[in-house]
């Protein structure tokens, strides 16, 4: 699947975002955001018109770019359930109490099952491996993200 994607050996997580897009004909929008206690790292909300991944911004780009790769593996291997159409009446609901991005979160994505989160986690790391992951060249250029603190100091 991935040398289906057709990207260069050393691409970047936008041109992996781009690749997906095509291959599943929806536009892929990256939203970093700080994801709460208790929040995966990632997920993807499958809108009418668009799949939107979410990332934890507080973390190293090596686990960045292993978190999207993970979600954009998740939009590849069709885990996703397909979004309502845009004209589709879905009714409304008024819930005042419940904040809205939690309720995005847990009704925006599939509870998936163990083959699902292995397939997308197998798929995920052999994304990842065409990614430039860091500036310069080597292993040592490339491990630096992974050593960072989460505040982007390093240890």
């Amino acid at each position: 699947m991935v040398r289906q994607l057709g990207l260069p050996r050393m691409s970047t997580v936008e041109e992996m975002c781009a690749a997906v897009a095509e291959r599943t004909g929806r536009p892929v929008e990256l939203v970093p955001r700080r994801m709460r206690v208790g929040e995966p790292s990632g997920f993807v909300e499958r809108r009418a018109d668009v799949d939107v991944v979410y990332v934890e911004e507080e973390t190293s780009g090596l686990h960045r770019a292993h978190i999207i790769c993970h979600e954009l593996a998740h939009l590849l291997c069709g885990h996703l359930a397909e979004p309502p159409a845009e004209d589709e009446e879905t009714g409304h609901v008024e819930l005042s109490t419940i904040d809205p991005d939690m309720l995005r979160l847990v009704l925006g994505r599939s509870h998936y099952d163990e083959a699902a989160e292995e397939e997308a986690e197998i798929l995920g790391a052999e994304l990842t491996r065409v990614l430039v992951l860091a500036p310069g060249a080597g292993t040592t250029s490339q491990l630096a993200p992974a050593l960072e603190h989460r505040k982007g100091q390093h240890v």
